[in-house]
């Protein structure tokens, strides 16, 4: 049975810090583990059942946000509706092109901003069953993508505000 997990936020001083943390790689023999199949189905849970304070649905979740310092997150693609997950992820910017959008965060609640970030990238990452996949992601999603990455070397959206 999946479960909702507790989200992390900036208001606890600890969950804060833990926040701040770089995540650490998963190793295949891992990803392979019931726990970790496990952690991955509750991880795509609480992302497809959150609410923030003003009634948006979750468009990511990193695993750090729910108290587990493992490089791996989803996100919701636009195309199926439905949440990806990307397990040791790395970013190759494509076009030295950024685009300003408002951003939010489950872990800093009642607040959003804008945020550059790059237009067109290309991701490296393993899928949940331990396969490599790349992958070419732009506007939206590419902006998903680096809003959670950046959550696994420990930086939030406020570090990045543009006027």
């Amino acid at each position: 049975m999946n479960k909702c997990l507790k989200i992390y936020t900036i208001e606890n001083e600890k969950e804060k810090k833990f926040l701040r943390e770089t995540s650490k790689d998963v190793s295949l023999e891992e990803i392979t583990t019931k726990e970790f199949q496990s952690f991955i189905d509750d991880l795509i849970y609480t992302a497809s059942n959150v609410l923030t304070q003003e009634g948006y649905s979750a468009a990511g979740l990193a695993a750090v946000q729910i108290g587990i310092h493992k490089n791996v997150f989803c996100i919701l693609r636009e195309d199926s509706h439905s949440f990806e997950v990307m397990i040791n992820p790395s970013i190759k910017v494509l076009k030295n092109e950024k685009i300003i959008g408002l951003e939010a965060c489950l872990s800093i609640p009642n607040f959003e901003g804008k945020v550059a970030r790059d237009k067109k990238i290309k991701v490296k990452y393993l899928d949940r069953n331990g396969k490599t996949r790349r992958e070419i992601f732009s506007n939206q999603e590419a902006r998903e993508v680096q809003h959670e990455y950046d959550h696994t070397k420990g930086v939030l959206f406020i570090d990045k505000l543009v006027d």
